[in-house]
């Protein structure tokens, strides 16, 4: 009798765990390198939330840009957290939420303000892989250096052997944050403001529509950073200011 009792109560406990488990899908967002190896505090909360009313609670996985593309291209994972539209339309099997999850104000972060001046024909650093780059050195008659890490883009810009760095507002968190300064400067290119997009594995083109709607409501709710200022934007919680030019 006592043996039938446990069993029936291993039994009910082992379903209740799997009720458990099963109430909220597994899915995985990639960040890209931008973001660091361990995504920020805030951009978890962020996808939590834009899923929240899918019954769906997501975990997020650091990968180098490219290889975190062809994992979600391949199903290997669900989604990848934010892209530029011409970078995802690459990749046949992403699918791209058609509402703007964020905007990608690109500009030049300097440790000293006469750096900023690309009429000198300065030597900047920028990460691998960002869009359009070769076209920009040239537009702008740059010397350009390409590098792996937001760490490493830091550490170049301290020393002084590149006058800046050419990153978006979301990858100068990251590169701002790790830099050994106190003070830097950010000088606006209108011309590369870009728009970038959450995209989805094509196993899950339902959830489009509801991620677009769930993306129109947050940002009335002020979740994302369309809406803010340059200076809002740069305020990094890190213990570094950044002077808008």
């Amino acid at each position: 009798m006592l043996l039938t009792y446990v069993v029936l109560l291993m039994t009910l406990l082992f379903s209740l765990q799997v009720q458990s488990n099963s109430a909220h899908q597994l899915f995985t967002i990639n960040v890209t390198e931008a973001a660091g190896p361990v995504p920020q505090k805030s951009t978890l909360r962020l996808f939590k939330r834009l899923y929240e009313n899918l019954d769906i609670d997501p975990s997020l996985v650091y990968l180098p840009s490219k290889r975190g593309l062809a994992m979600v291209n391949s199903g290997e994972i669900d989604a990848e957290a934010y892209r530029f539209a011409s970078v995802g339309q690459r990749y046949a099997n992403l699918i791209r939420v058609e509402e703007p999850i964020g905007v990608g104000n690109t500009g030049f972060f300097c440790v000293q303000l006469t750096e900023c001046d690309l009429s000198k024909k300065q030597k900047i650093a920028m990460l691998v892989g960002f869009e359009r780059a070769k076209d920009i050195c040239t537009q702008f008659a740059l010397s350009c250096e390409y590098v792996a890490s937001a760490k490493s883009l830091g550490k170049l810009l301290d020393q002084g052997l590149v006058q800046s760095i050419l990153a978006t507002t979301l990858e100068g968190k990251q590169i701002i944050c790790q830099a050994g300064k106190d003070t830097y400067f950010f000088k606006l290119e209108a011309s590369l403001v870009r728009y970038g997009y959450h995209f989805i594995h094509r196993k899950h083109h339902a959830l489009a529509p509801k991620l677009a709607e769930n993306l129109r409501v947050m940002r009335k709710q002020g979740w994302l950073n369309s809406d803010r200022s340059l200076i809002e934007q740069t305020q990094y919680d890190c213990g570094k200011d950044v002077v808008i030019l």
